[in-house]
């Protein structure tokens, strides 16, 4: 999009967006759930909360494509341009790896994984990136529908939609054949038009800031509440096990209901002009980067282990005095400090990561500016 027409609220909820994804990826390392643990403890309980306000991640960032790419022309140029920054990682970061010692040399000559960074749409390298491809290339289409259907139409293209591809799920105990929880290109397509209806109609229910943040918290606390329950009732009977895991899926009614209040909540924020407003303009193209960096095959099994080892380990172990956390463990308040510490923790590796990758991709654009200014010249 033209730079006069960034707002910088929403590439503030952007930059959140991917703090968020980072989060979600955190958690999932850190083996906190209970569905992982297999027990629910305290910081299980914790994990479970931070999952449940972070998983609206996806369904935002897709909110705001169709938000905005629901109202301008198809660029390919857009398209490739996803494409190269993708390229750029998966080529580049298994030699620099090799450099360090992290990967061996034998792994450059490996056909498969050659092939793999070459094609990472095709080879699905990046499941978010594959999806969203496909979504801008079928955007021109979408775009058409939502100017050509009035608003009768649109409601009920989307109700049947929301119903075959997130409200029965969403009810239903048993897994659907044709449920993949959100991780592919028809629930995006859903998503994208749910923006795009945002943006003709609205919806005069939110009216201000505060109402679309309240709509959030609730639905994050109810997934938090329904995951829960539903861990403890699949202890008890192994038959739910599956429909425990629902209220995590991209494609969970509450998790969209989440996404929507969020982006309205966000969307009556008023940024002004001045350095806020810079910096979130200027980091906010680099945030894409923040997942194609740490999610990049070679290194997504390993962010984990390198950040314990600058800041300690995540989860029981970790301590700066042993000796005096080990007391304040056994008394009164062990539980809470624990469950304290696991979410401190946790937010702080997870900032780091992404400080990180935010960085690095900021200079590859920059890099990349200055070599078109170059040419240019």
């Amino acid at each position: 999009m033209a730079k006069q027409k960034r707002q910088a609220n929403f590439e503030l909820l952007r930059i959140c967006a991917m703090f968020m994804v980072v989060v979600l990826h955190w958690i999932s390392a850190s083996r906190a759930l209970p569905e992982d643990s297999g027990a629910l403890d305290g910081t299980g309980a914790a994990a479970v909360v931070l999952e449940s306000f972070c998983i609206v991640a996806v369904n935002v960032y897709v909110l705001i494509g169709g938000y905005f790419l629901s109202e301008a022309g198809f660029s390919l140029r857009r398209v490739l341009r996803l494409i190269g920054q993708t390229l750029f990682y998966t080529l580049l970061i298994p030699p620099v790896l090799t450099l360090l010692g992290v990967l061996p040399a034998a792994a450059l000559t490996d056909v498969y994984r050659l092939w793999s960074s070459l094609f990472p749409v095709q080879s699905g390298q990046y499941w978010f990136v594959s999806a969203y491809v496909i979504l801008c290339l079928f955007s021109p289409f979408l775009n058409e529908g939502l100017r050509r259907l009035d608003k009768r139409r649109l409601q009920q293209l989307l109700a049947a939609f929301l119903f075959f591809f997130c409200i029965g799920k969403s009810l239903s105990p048993l897994q659907f054949a044709t449920d993949r929880y959100g991780y592919d290109f028809g629930w995006f397509c859903v998503v994208y038009l749910t923006g795009g209806y945002l943006r003709r109609y609205g919806l005069p229910f939110f009216q201000n800031a505060r109402r679309g943040f309240l709509v959030y918290a609730a639905s994050a606390l109810l997934t938090a509440g329904a995951e829960l329950l539903l861990t403890v009732l699949a202890a008890r009977f192994p038959g739910l096990a599956y429909y425990a895991s629902v209220p995590f899926h991209y494609n969970y009614l509450l998790c969209l209901t989440g996404a929507v209040g969020l982006f309205y909540g966000f969307s009556g924020l008023s940024v002004g002009e001045g350095m806020a407003e810079r910096l979130i303009l200027g980091a906010s193209p680099a945030v894409l980067g923040v997942y194609l960096i740490h999610q990049q095959a070679d290194v997504a099994g390993r962010w984990f282990g390198w950040i314990n080892g600058l800041t300690g380990r995540l989860g029981a172990g970790w301590s700066w005095e042993p000796e005096r956390e080990t007391a304040l463990l056994a008394g009164p308040f062990g539980g809470l400090l624990e469950i304290g510490r696991f979410t401190g923790l946790l937010l702080l590796q997870a900032l780091l990561v992404f400080l990180f990758c935010l960085s690095i991709d900021w200079l590859r654009g920059r890099l990349f500016l200055a070599a078109r200014r170059k040419e240019k010249g």
